[in-house]
C-alpha cells in the first residue's frame, strides 16, 4: 500500500480462555479495538475502523476461523490494499469524470441531439442514426473510453459490404474504424468517416434495394446492408443467384441458376447468349429479365403466390432447415419437388426397399414415385 496506517496487535497468552485475553498494553497512539477473536485482538485509529466499516464482519468471521495471527494478518493486509485501491480508483474516476461527462455532452450539443437514438445513463456508448442520400437509415455506435477526450473514442463499424480483394486498400479504408481524428478527437471526425462511407455505397444499396423491392428473395431471409448476394425465385422450382461487386454495383454480376436441368438449361443458353445487350445504365434486375427474356419480370410477393415459386422442402415443409436451402430436385418433369438434402436422405433411408450404393441412396420420391437419388449430408 502507498498508504501507511497504523496497526496494534494483541496476541493471546497460551493460557488464556476465550474470555481471558490480556487487557489493552499502552500505546503511544490514542487507538480502540477494532476486532476481537481467540487468537488475540486488533488494536487501530479511528481512520482504520472507518475504512473496515463494511468489512468489519467478514474480518471478525475470518478472524474466528483463523489457525492462527499470521495468517489473520494476511487477510487483513489484503482487505485492507482492495479497500483502499477501490478508493483511490473512485476519487481518479470522479476527478476525471467532470471533463469527461462535460466534453462528451459539449460534442452531442454540437452534433444534434435528433440524431441521437439511444444513450446509456454514463454516456460511455451512443447510438446515432444517419440517413445516405436514398433516405435509408443507418445506425453509427460510438463508445467512449473513460479517458476521453485524451483517449479517442472507438466506432462500431456501419454495415457496409466487403470489397474484392484487388481493391483490398479501399476496402481496408472504406471499412476502417481507426478515423483520423488528429490532435481533437470527436464526434465531427466520426460523422464524416461515416458519411463517405454511405456515399460510397450508396449506389450498391439502390441496386440491392431494388433487387429486394421486385423480387422474391428467398436467400438470404433478412438481408443485411453488408450483403452482398441475393437469391431470387424464377418460378417453376427455379431461382437465380447473384453477386453484386460493391464497387461496380451496375456491372454484370457473377451469377448462378438453380433448378431442374430441363428447365434451367435454356436459361442459361440464354443468359450466354444474351450477354452482350448489358446495359450499365440499366438496373442489374432490369437487365436480367432482359437477357433471361422475362416478359412479365422476375416473380415477386406483388405478383405471385408462394405456391406457385414451390421452394419448400417436401418433406420438412420449410424452406430452410439447420441453415440450409433446398438443394435436390425430384427429376420428373410434372413433379420436381424440391428437398434439402438431409431430409431426402432421412427420408430414403427410412424406405425398405431403399437401394444403397457406397454413399448414395437410391429410392422413390414421396411425390410421384420417380426413382431419385441423393449422397449423404455433409457431417
Amino acid at each position: 500500500m502507498d498508504r501507511e496506517l497504523e496497526v496494534c496487535i494483541e496476541i493471546a497468552s497460551s493460557d488464556s480462555n476465550r474470555s481471558g485475553i490480556e487487557s489493552k498494553p499502552e500505546f503511544k497512539t490514542v487507538v480502540q479495538r477494532v476486532l476481537t477473536g481467540n487468537l488475540g485482538c486488533v488494536f487501530g485509529t479511528d481512520e482504520l475502523k472507518e475504512i473496515l466499516v463494511g468489512s468489519k464482519l467478514q474480518l471478525q468471521q475470518k478472524m474466528l476461523e483463523a489457525s492462527d495471527m499470521p495468517s489473520f494478518l494476511i487477510e487483513l493486509v489484503d482487505t485492507l490494499e482492495g479497500i483502499l485501491s477501490s478508493k483511490s480508483t473512485n476519487i481518479d474516476f470522479q476527478e476525471r469524470s467532470v471533463s469527461y461527462w462535460s466534453q462528451i455532452m459539449e460534442q452531442l450539443d454540437a452534433l444534434g441531439w435528433e440524431m441521437i437514438t439511444d444513450l446509456n445513463a454514463d454516456l460511455s456508448k451512443v447510438q446515432i442514426e444517419l440517413s445516405d442520400a436514398s433516405q435509408r437509415k443507418h445506425m453509427l455506435v460510438v463508445r467512449f473510453p473513460q479517458g476521453f477526450p485524451a483517449v479517442p473514442p472507438t466506432v462500431e463499424p456501419l454495415e457496409t459490404p466487403a470489397c474484392n480483394s484487388e481493391h483490398s486498400s479501399l476496402s481496408q479504408q472504406l471499412n476502417s474504424n481507426a478515423l483520423p481524428f488528429g490532435q481533437q478527437p470527436g464526434l465531427q471526425s466520426v460523422i464524416r468517416h461515416a458519411e463517405k462511407q454511405l456515399e460510397f455505397f450508396k449506389e450498391f444499396w439502390d441496386v440491392m434495394q431494388d433487387i429486394d423491392e421486385h423480387t422474391w428473395v428467398i436467400d438470404p431471409e433478412k438481408p443485411t446492408r453488408a450483403d452482398r448476394m441475393r437469391r431470387c425465385a424464377l418460378g417453376n422450382h427455379c431461382s437465380i443467384q447473384m453477386n453484386i461487386d460493391p464497387l461496380f454495383p451496375r456491372s454484370m454480376p457473377d451469377t448462378r441458376l438453380f433448378g431442374p436441368a430441363n428447365s434451367i438449361d435454356p436459361m442459361r443458353s440464354k443468359l450466354y447468349q444474351n450477354a452482350a445487350l448489358w446495359d450499365e445504365s440499366k438496373l442489374p434486375r432490369e437487365n436480367l429479365e432482359i437477357l433471361l427474356e422475362l416478359p412479365n419480370g422476375f416473380p415477386s410477393p406483388v405478383n405471385v403466390s408462394k405456391d406457385d415459386i414451390n421452394i419448400e422442402c417436401g418433406i420438412c415443409y420449410s424452406f430452410r432447415f439447420d441453415g440450409q436451402v433446398p438443394d435436390q430436385l425430384c427429376s420428373h418433369s410434372k413433379c420436381q419437388q424440391p428437398f434439402h438434402r438431409v431430409c431426402l436422405y432421412e427420408w430414403l433411408r427410412s424406405i425398405p426397399n431403399t437401394r444403397q450404393s457406397f454413399n448414395t441412396l437410391f429410392g422413390a420420391c414421396p411425390y410421384c414415385s420417380e426413382t431419385i437419388t441423393t449422397t449423404a449430408p455433409k457431417q
